[in-house]
């Protein structure tokens, strides 16, 4: 028979009392409690929780929306999303509508401004072409014949009068969009390969007055003994106004004398290889009558008679002005 003692059990199932001395000792059986837990709770409620809202979520997602108690959140935050999109492009299309009538009310005031100006100089230019003839047929009737042939000479070369006559007349312009290159992309090619210069339209101005041209206009400008040919951009500048293209090259003068010097000048040299190599327009003719304007520029402010020291008379007056080249 064994003897339990104090290491074991009494006969009511407590655990056995520790001895004063010695270290603790571990308690291997759980307490009635425990024991009692697990025979009558057999599922956590925690798990059991967790059933109920994986069930909720999976009928959710079986009928394709969401589960209940998110519903009225979500549709919220999206309805305040809209409003706030709504608000921001309703202020947006405001400002830009508001811009835009600001923009275009600016742009039609300025085009009526430039179209009073321009219908101003162009009545200004009128009256002083009327003016110029009136002063003419008043010095023709008081018998001045010999000092106006000088006069005439001097301001066809300064180019102040307006000048009509035969002469040559010569277009030129970039390549025609369907040239004979092809397909379209070689035709856009050849077209792109070669840009007229503003040098280029100087060289031919300079061709012009070398064959012998008394008066010439670049683009329904006259041009004048300090008149420039400018390029800003893609734009041609003729004396700082626009000219468009094709350029109308007009030169009063003897058509058939002038076409024979205007052959061998470089500058009919080279317009004739861009439109032999890349197919811009060089057209050349001759003009029964051409009328040309007199040139803008600022009036002479002062002007004496130029005299020989050692005699005191006066220095006689070339009655043709050179030309300088056109810059």
């Amino acid at each position: 028979m064994t003897d339990h003692g104090a290491d074991g059990p009494d006969a009511g199932g407590q655990a056995p009392v520790e001895p004063a001395t010695g270290p603790p000792r571990v308690r291997r059986f759980p307490p009635p409690a425990l024991l009692e837990s697990l025979n009558h709770d057999h599922l956590d409620p925690g798990y059991a929780a967790a059933a109920r809202r994986r069930a909720a979520r999976d009928a959710a997602r079986s009928t394709g929306g969401r589960p209940p108690r998110n519903r009225g959140r979500d549709l919220a935050l999206v309805g305040l999303t809209v409003a706030v999109i709504g608000v921001i492009w309703g202020a947006a299309a405001r400002a830009t509508e508001q811009d835009a009538v600001g923009a275009e009310a600016a742009r039609a005031g300025l085009l009526s401004e430039v179209q009073d100006r321009r219908s101003r100089a162009e009545a200004l230019a009128g009256s002083v072409t009327s003016l110029a003839a009136e002063v003419r047929t008043a010095q023709q009737e008081l018998g001045l014949d010999a000092p106006l042939a000088s006069v005439s000479a001097l301001q066809m070369a300064a180019g102040s009068i307006a000048v009509s006559g035969p002469g040559i007349r010569i277009e030129v312009g970039p390549a025609p969009a369907a040239a004979d290159a092809g397909s379209g992309a070689d035709a856009q090619d050849a077209g792109s390969d070669v840009q007229i210069l503003d040098r280029d339209l100087q060289l031919l101005a300079n061709s012009l007055w070398a064959s012998g041209a008394e008066a010439v206009a670049v683009g329904g400008v006259r041009l004048r003994p300090t008149s420039t040919i400018r390029q800003a951009g893609s734009a041609i500048l003729v004396d700082n106004r626009p000219v468009a293209w094709p350029i109308a090259f007009e030169a009063v003068g003897d058509p058939s004398a002038m076409q024979i010097v205007l052959i061998d000048t470089t500058g009919f040299g080279r317009f004739s290889s861009f439109a032999q190599l890349y197919g811009i327009r060089f057209d050349v003719t001759v003009a029964d009558r051409l009328d040309l304007p007199a040139g803008s520029g600022p009036a002479p402010r002062a002007a004496t008679a130029l005299t020989d020291p050692t005699t005191g008379s006066p220095v006689p007056t070339p009655t043709v002005a050179p030309v300088p080249p056109t810059r």
